[in-house]
């Protein structure tokens, strides 16, 4: 692909401004487009799927949905690296990016659609940036908040999954502030794949005025961290697995393994039976949801990309002792129903 390019995407988007991070760390040249309404028909001439990001070339080839977007561009643009050069950190790297994108999204759509504050908020912005200035017509806000509210079931929110989730979030931050402790990322001096998951999600709720209030008092790290990867820079080399081993095994025992890949592989066998629901019990609270396709395509390619480091013995036993390698090492699970397009901002608040 080749610069310049468009990237279309809202600020309310975390996997819109997930990818606008990294092209600003690479330095590419582009332009921002927030998705308006006089940009409708030309967003619409590109998207394959009513979806953001959507990012379009100098020559008008297209790219949607985060991930992707990101390693068909770093393939190409190498420099500033976001791999670390130890692949079991490039490995980590990797599975904490989808944590952020399938796991950590329900968090952030959660707080945003159910408290009041947040709902008025979230309505009112996105609203504004659906205008950009012009006059919006009367109870539109209303109704955005009304239609993303009947939504919370597509990430599993409700009042019995609550506690679940808010103790996940809460449980993160505290394990992001230690491992931000004394570095400007989360493996050193420069962001990885992982910092522009997570950072895409967490900027999201630190804009939201509840999950905002608990990451300005719980963790100041996290709150630094967050500043810097709105326009990130290197500031020095990935640190080696061993000095990060400490802080990464806790993470990946409590919230990787402890929740998010316990519902990876639930939501995946759903898939493969082709049953209406999932339905498992994580850190003592029943979880339900519906199945959801791009979860369990994800959950196979990131089977895909432990199984081209079979070969690192440091990464198995991290793997092994936090819990992770039984759902990493397992086969993947073929789908018994149709297949079904879902972009990765499939619980976003921008989606048409």
């Amino acid at each position: 692909m080749n610069a310049p390019f468009r990237l279309y995407g809202a600020e309310l988007s975390p996997y819109s401004v997930k990818v606008r991070s990294y092209l600003r760390f690479k330095g590419v040249d582009f332009d921002w487009l927030p998705r308006t309404n006089a940009r409708q028909e030309e967003f619409a001439r590109y998207s394959k799927l009513p979806l953001i990001p959507l990012l379009v070339d100098a020559d008008e080839n297209v790219l949607q949905d985060s991930t992707p977007i990101i390693e068909t561009l770093d393939a190409q643009f190498a420099e500033p690296s976001i791999t670390p050069d130890d692949p079991a950190l490039g490995f980590i790297s990797a599975l904490l990016e989808d944590y952020a994108d399938e796991w950590l999204n329900k968090a952030m759509f959660h707080y945003r659609w159910t408290y009041p504050e947040d709902q008025q908020s979230a309505a009112r912005r996105i609203v504004s940036m659906i205008f950009d200035g012009a006059e919006a017509p009367e109870g539109l806000e209303e109704n955005v908040r009304t239609r993303m509210v009947s939504r919370l079931y597509h990430v599993g929110s409700s009042a019995e999954t609550a506690p679940l989730i808010e103790g996940s979030f809460t449980r993160l931050l505290a394990l992001l502030e230690r491992l931000l402790a004394g570095r400007p990322y989360l493996f050193g001096g420069r962001p990885c794949l992982a910092d522009f998951g997570l950072a895409g999600q967490l900027a999201q709720l630190n804009s939201d005025p509840t999950p905002g209030a608990l990451i300005k008092a719980q963790a100041p790290n996290v709150s630094r961290w967050l500043e810097r990867m709105d326009n990130p820079k290197v500031e020095g080399d990935f640190l080696s697995l061993d000095a990060l081993r400490e802080d990464l095994a806790a993470l990946l025992r409590d919230e990787v393994a402890g929740a998010y890949l316990l519902w990876m592989e639930a939501n995946a066998r759903a898939v493969a039976d082709d049953a209406p629901g999932v339905s498992i019990e994580i850190a003592g609270h029943a979880f339900t949801q519906k199945p959801q396709r791009y979860a369990a395509k994800a959950f196979t390619e990131l089977k895909r990309k432990r199984a081209a480091h079979y070969d690192s013995a440091a990464l198995t036993a991290l793997l092994e002792e936090t819990g992770c390698e039984p759902f990493l090492s397992s086969p993947p699970m073929e789908s018994s129903g149709a297949d079904e397009e879902e972009g990765d901002d499939a619980g976003d608040d921008a989606e048409d």
